[in-house]
């Protein structure tokens, strides 16, 4: 499983970053430009993302976490939710953790383009195979190179990641999981059932300086409580 995967190499002195889509929020405005920016998660968003953060201290054991999130709200909700779960272990023991903003996990993605140009496309109609256009291709109205913008993407998830951080979790949204995923192989396209839920993730598990594994998590709800 890959929290098999994620504690042995934390455990090894690897480093693990978790690309993650937010937590369920109440639907978007199709004309909305700033695709919700202002929405908040709803009841069920915010004890899932303290769910997961309960995971994540349950079955990797980390001594510390930093979450990062993009400008939108549900995206820093989910971050702080997953901050909190992390005290619902019961172990006694504190994790240091802290939240901050990284602009380019919110509207400066390095893959997007023109706002106008994707909410047109959006707005044609069969979005989801358009996307998947984009990700066999590597272009689209709206969308910058698909392997200079993962490239891009994953030295600023690098740069997160400092002396003492090994574990970091980025709070993003569902079109940046799935570009990363189809630009590094793991995914070559997505269906409905496929396509990132809320807190589902692109996982990039690094052992020193040369072993990299990409991973796709797929969280469910149950997933707060177990402990491998």
């Amino acid at each position: 499983m890959p929290l098999v995967e994620m504690k042995d190499a934390l455990d090894n002195g690897g480093r693990v970053t978790l690309l993650i889509r937010h937590a369920e929020r109440p639907p978007l405005d199709p004309n909305d430009k700033t695709f919700g920016a202002s929405l908040s998660l709803t009841e069920n968003g915010w004890r899932w993302a303290r769910n997961f953060g309960l995971m994540l201290a349950n079955n990797l054991l980390p001594k510390s976490v930093a979450f990062y999130a993009g400008e939108t709200f549900r995206t820093l909700q989910t971050a702080c939710a997953m901050a909190m779960g992390l005290d619902l272990v019961g172990t006694g023991q504190t994790i240091e953790r802290k939240v901050r903003l990284a602009d380019f996990l919110g509207s400066d993605s390095p893959f997007f383009g023109s706002v106008e140009k994707r909410m047109a496309l959006a707005a044609e109609g069969n979005y989801h195979d358009r996307l998947n256009d984009y990700f066999r291709s590597g272009k689209q109205h709206g969308f910058k190179s698909l392997k200079r913008a993962a490239k891009q993407m994953e030295r600023r998830l690098d740069d997160l990641h400092e002396k003492y951080w090994p574990l970091v979790v980025a709070v993003t949204h569902d079109i940046n999981v799935a570009a990363f995923l189809a630009a590094r192989g793991v995914v070559d396209s997505f269906s409905n059932e496929t396509w990132p839920d809320y807190l589902d993730a692109a996982v990039i598990i690094k052992h020193g300086r040369d072993v990299t594994k990409y991973v796709y998590f797929q969280w469910h709800q149950d997933m707060g409580t177990i402990t491998l």
